[in-house]
């Protein structure tokens, strides 16, 4: 049994490239073991893919920005589509006779308000939490630099 899984763990294509390397036969070039088949192994030809550079230059303003407009997307977009969610929820603790469930609560606030009700609020949640990422994410990296440079180390 333990065979099997050892032969499932060597094959694992995400094992570093050396251990696949030296796995594979070509780690070192005297060994010529055979594959999981039995067969001998043919020589893979690898290659490394170019390196582009980076489309802005660490620390630099359009750095700050990325990441900043990175941060607005990732909190205001995603608390944003959960809007509809979190008033139903609300909705049922404010109510819970009239919304006894998540379900039931989807189906009388679309009954009442439609599908313009589910969307209550997105506005203040959108702006709100755009704000929180962008300065999460934005002036993270902003003090990061600032700080680890007073501490006199070097920030990539």
């Amino acid at each position: 049994m333990f065979s099997s899984v050892a032969h499932l763990a060597r094959a694992n294509p995400f094992n570093t490239p050396h251990l696949q390397l030296v796995h594979d036969g070509l780690g070192d070039l005297r060994s010529s073991s055979p594959g999981p088949t039995g067969q001998p192994r043919r020589p893979r030809n690898l290659a490394a893919a170019a390196v582009e550079e980076y489309s802005c230059e660490f620390g630099s303003a359009k750095y700050y920005a990325l990441c900043g407009f990175g941060g607005v997307l990732s909190c205001g977009l995603t608390h944003t589509a959960v809007v509809p969610l979190d008033l139903v929820k609300c909705r049922m603790q404010v109510d819970p006779q009239k919304y006894k469930g998540i379900f039931n609560g989807f189906s009388v606030t679309l009954k009442e308000d439609g599908v313009r009700g589910l969307a209550k609020g997105w506005a203040p949640t959108f702006l709100g939490y755009s704000m929180q990422g962008l300065c999460k994410f934005g002036f993270y990296e902003v003090f990061k630099v600032l700080y680890s440079n007073m501490l006199g180390e070097v920030c990539n």
